[in-house]
């Protein structure tokens, strides 16, 4: 059985539920009790992963590169990406199938894009999970798809950062523009806003987030 964990800001995982060969199937009443439990799930999913420090001590590698074939086999890997691949078992402690999936799953989304797509499927991993803000994306390369792996910069991270941590547009403009190195005054004048206004703002981001103040916070974006 599986089931999507999500609420009224998006999706935010999966759960798979597998009974032993022979076991009864699921029925109607484990669906409904499962369903029961998918916010109380969904909620400590999202806490799970706003919890661990902003700011990891981690370090990553550099930006990896696989190729998937026309057959959805990994053809070739650099060293950054198998060291990617090292660096994600550790931290997430799935088994290495799951890895491979994830891979091939992403690579079979490529191939369903219109060619005229500009860009191609992306997947932005959370630091609590892997060690830092990390992306994940799949573009065409004649017959093979090409995943790049790298730590996600703050154009890519922000959107998902933001929802996770339960930030408002608002708010989300004014880390993008700490992100950028605006001051708290540039701020207030890029958006009308008083100083006031924007400090109360700042104040309610680093509570969502746990930052202690910009640099940690512009830090978790700009690894």
């Amino acid at each position: 059985m599986q089931m999507l964990l999500r609420d009224h800001r998006g999706s935010w995982g999966g759960l798979g539920l597998l009974r032993a060969r022979g076991a009864r199937p699921f029925d109607a009443a484990d669906i409904a009790r499962a369903a029961r439990l998918g916010p109380a799930l969904t909620a400590i999913l999202r806490r799970c992963a706003t919890r661990a420090p902003l700011v990891s001590a981690v370090s990553v590698p550099p930006t990896g590169v696989v190729l998937v074939g026309p057959d959805e086999r990994i053809r070739a890997a650099t060293p950054s990406a198998l060291a990617w691949a090292e660096h994600m078992r550790a931290h997430v402690r799935a088994p290495e199938w799951i890895t491979l999936a994830s891979v091939t799953g992403l690579a079979m989304r490529a191939r369903r894009l219109p060619s005229s797509s500009d860009a191609g499927p992306l997947v932005i991993g959370p630091a609590a999970v892997y060690g830092g803000w990390i992306s994940v994306e799949a573009q065409p390369l004649d017959d093979d798809i090409a995943i790049v792996i790298q730590s996600a910069p703050h154009s890519q991270a922000l959107a998902a950062f933001c929802d996770w941590y339960g930030l408002t547009p608002r708010e989300r403009t004014m880390v993008t523009h700490l992100c950028d190195a605006f001051s708290a005054k540039q701020i207030a004048r890029l958006a009308g806003l008083s100083l006031h206004t924007v400090n109360d703002h700042l104040k309610t981001i680093y509570r969502k987030t746990g930052a202690t103040g910009r640099d940690e916070l512009t830090a978790a974006l700009n690894r």
